[in-house]
């Protein structure tokens, strides 16, 4: 599977990072260690998720309230 992010998606992606590292040191490193994570489930098990829209799913992250969109 081939993994490209939308650009304000990268946008959204480094403000949420910036945001919780800005909360607590090491916080956004979590965070982008967890989005990386939920992603990998999402290539392991593309169709886990229920359907979002017509073309699209969403997988939450486990501890972030952030879900990503593919």
């Amino acid at each position: 599977m081939n993994i490209t992010f939308h650009p304000q998606a990268v946008v959204e992606l480094n403000e949420s990072i910036d945001y919780y590292e800005n909360q607590s040191i090491g916080l956004g490193l979590e965070f982008a260690e967890e989005v990386y994570s939920t992603i990998q489930r999402i290539i392991q098990f593309p169709n886990a998720w229920m359907k979002f829209s017509k073309n699209c799913r969403r997988c939450i992250t486990h501890r972030f309230p952030f879900g990503i969109v593919y």
